[in-house]
């Protein structure tokens, strides 16, 4: 009976040796497999913030900079100082778009897995990117214009307005809602590429603007009440109010989005 027992004793012994050195084991796995996700994910989102700034530059420019935003990105992370640029390719879209695929491989270390002969496992990620630009249309003096998107600053002229019937000029304002949920309010008629003039209003001064086609780069530097780098909202006045017949197209230009492969 006592041989039984200790016969029976050995073996949970080595069933528990066994059990524990298992799960040693799926502990080390999942420790090298969450690491290599997290190394995946930072790879991924570089390479999208690459395309998105690389397409939007190759419009305004025709230079392919994907190096240097790639660089930018990896100089933020240690871990990403062994990522590399694959490949690059840019294509013609419609309508004057541009659209790019790139894609990247970073050489990621493993803890545990070394052990069983896997001493890194390299990891590749894509995006793709194009520019395309959105219009609206028929809009009056006074009209406020909400936009679905945030309209950031980009490489490039930001917004192109044309008018029609234009008697005396008008004055343009662009709108961000702040933290209370009020829109705040800057002239931007500084920032067009066309000559403006400035008009007191009460106490206060705006930029005129008197040509029938002016694009707007938020990156122009004017007052600093003036400066904006994103807006959510569009407003115009004429400077006439008795102009009738008015009415302004706005073209937003630059914009960038993620696609699909498929789509590329």
């Amino acid at each position: 009976m006592k041989l039984h027992s200790n016969l029976k004793n050995g073996n949970i012994s080595i069933m528990i040796a066994v059990f524990c050195v298992g799960f040693l084991a799926f502990c080390a796995f999942g420790i090298d497999m969450a690491y290599i996700t997290l190394n995946r994910a930072k790879l991924q989102r570089a390479v999208e913030t690459t395309a998105l700034a690389s397409v939007s530059e190759y419009k305004n420019s025709g230079i392919d900079k994907s190096d240097n935003f790639f660089n930018l990105f990896k100089s933020k992370f240690d871990i990403m100082k062994n990522a590399k640029l694959d490949s690059v390719q840019y294509k013609n879209g419609d309508d004057d778009t541009k659209k790019i695929k790139v894609s990247a491989t970073l050489t990621s270390p493993t803890f545990f897995l070394r052990f069983a002969g896997v001493g890194k496992i390299d990891i590749k990620a894509n995006s793709y990117a194009q520019t395309y630009e959105f219009v609206i249309d028929d809009k009056q003096s006074g009209d406020t214009i909400e936009l679905n998107d945030l309209i950031t600053n980009k490489n490039g002229y930001d917004l192109k307005i044309e008018t029609t019937n234009l008697p005396d000029g008008y004055f343009i304002f662009a709108g961000i809602k702040n933290k209370d949920d009020v829109i705040m309010w800057a002239d931007i008629g500084c920032k067009a590429d066309v000559s403006s003039t400035q008009v007191q209003k009460g106490l206060n001064n705006y930029d005129l603007i008197t040509s029938n086609n002016a694009k707007y780069d938020f990156e122009k530097e004017c007052e600093p009440q003036k400066n904006i780098n994103a807006l959510t909202h569009l407003k115009f006045y004429t400077a006439s109010e008795s102009a009738s017949g008015y009415t302004f197209k706005i073209t937003f230009l630059n914009n960038v989005k993620l696609i699909p492969s498929e789509d590329f």
